[in-house]
């Protein structure tokens, strides 16, 4: 009786400090989308922050996860379970201590985003998760643009600190090794993840369901970011989730030319006409090699990612954790766990058109531009998909 009563006074003392611990756990996640990058010995930063927000949820009393929760859980780890016996028996390149590795990393995640989207949902954090993760992709975009002043200044300005467990060489930020032209990627190992992850931020901005509105200056700064990075891929996706917005946005019969269009117009071609060969050289110039076949990039991001599937073991896939880095997250799982998995996730992207179509299309769009669903990034992806793509009366949200 003394224990429960012990038990029961931490709990209410802590309902009475959850504004608190929200702060803490929903700033923790914001973080760990950031430093995804940060290899920490075999680990990212992002892992350990993982670490420290579960034991966050459950000291506070706030990690939940419902019944039909657990069997969708039970079915995602199931089908990985049985993969993995399969490929033990019938793979003689399976690796088993590899298979095991990546079900316990993938079981953790799992585990993670169901407390944490319980948690968001029943608390009703949208609103606050999401303008925390605005000010930290805020607080990036700053310390992106300080990397690029720095850099272009031959680093009189003191920025290797940022990069201490990240990428450091050239070709992560000089376009073609040409320091004229310098990519923002702030503390990211490319400047294509730091358009991922802005990317990401930008879709839920626009596309969220739950009537969460964030201020333009957040928007603004996000897409100039994005901008700077010179990712063709970054930038495409961009203009892509910008036309699908303004396209819902503008009534073309109500539209009034004001001020603040004027003003808008004519700092975009300040800003076109400053950056003229900049955009030339990233942008113009490669979208022509990519045409013409001298730029093989997209070739490689599209088609060449499919290389990793095995004919012969169609079915089973390679194994999980078994296929290299590449850029598909779809040609990932069919590599990895074979044709069963494959075709969930693709059900799972046509669900998402379903429910919330813009953001459905950003969502396949993204996992194109950057592969790894093994990786944290992809994990809070998957979350922040799940809380913000439909409002409380989508059939998606009585499911989870």
């Amino acid at each position: 009786m003394e224990e429960r009563a012990i038990l029961t006074k931490w709990l209410d003392f802590n309902k009475k400090k959850n504004h608190v611990w929200s702060s803490i756990i929903l700033f923790l996640m914001s973080l760990s989308f950031v430093v995804t990058d940060w290899m920490i010995g075999i680990f990212t930063l992002s892992d350990y922050l993982f670490v420290i927000v579960g034991i966050s949820l459950f000291i506070s009393g706030n990690y939940k996860i419902k019944r039909n929760q657990l069997l969708w859980i039970l079915l995602i780890l199931g089908v990985i379970v049985a993969n993995i016996v399969m490929n033990v028996y019938n793979n003689e390149t399976f690796i088993l201590k590899t298979g095991l590795a990546a079900l316990i990393r993938i079981t953790y995640y799992v585990a993670l985003v169901t407390g944490i989207y319980n948690y968001v949902k029943g608390e009703k954090l949208e609103a606050k998760f999401l303008k925390i993760l605005n000010i930290t992709a805020v607080a990036v975009c700053f310390i992106g643009i300080y990397i690029t002043l720095a850099l272009y200044t031959n680093g009189q300005l003191p920025y290797k600190f940022f990069w201490e467990f990240t990428r450091t060489d050239l070709l992560s930020y000089a376009f073609n090794k040409n320091l004229d032209f310098i990519r923002t990627r702030s503390i990211f190992s490319e400047p294509a993840y730091l358009g991922y992850f802005l990317n990401i931020v930008l879709a839920m901005n626009y596309f969220n369901k739950v009537k969460v509105k964030i201020g333009k200056g957040f928007t603004i700064l996000i897409s100039l970011t994005l901008f700077l990075t010179f990712s063709y891929s970054a930038i495409g996706i961009m203009l892509m989730i910008q036309g699908l917005y303004f396209i819902n946005k503008i009534n073309l019969r109500k539209f009034k030319w004001t001020k603040t269009t004027t003003v808008s117009l004519l700092l975009i071609i300040v800003i076109v006409f400053f950056s003229w060969d900049l955009i030339n050289e990233t942008i113009i110039n490669r979208t022509a090699d990519i045409l013409s076949g001298k730029d093989g990039s997209a070739y490689f991001r599209i088609i060449r990612s499919w290389d990793y599937v095995n004919v012969e073991h169609i079915f089973l896939g390679n194994g999980i954790g078994h296929t290299p880095n590449i850029w598909n997250v779809y040609a990932y799982i069919l590599s990895d766990l074979g044709l069963i998995a494959f075709l969930l996730s693709f059900l799972f992207s046509f669900c998402t058109l379903f429910v919330n179509f813009k953001m459905g299309i950003v969502f396949i769009a993204l996992n194109f531009q950057k592969g790894g669903y093994l990786n944290p990034a992809f994990s809070i992806f998957l979350l922040l998909i799940f809380i913000y793509i439909g409002s409380r009366d989508k059939k998606i949200r009585r499911m989870m």
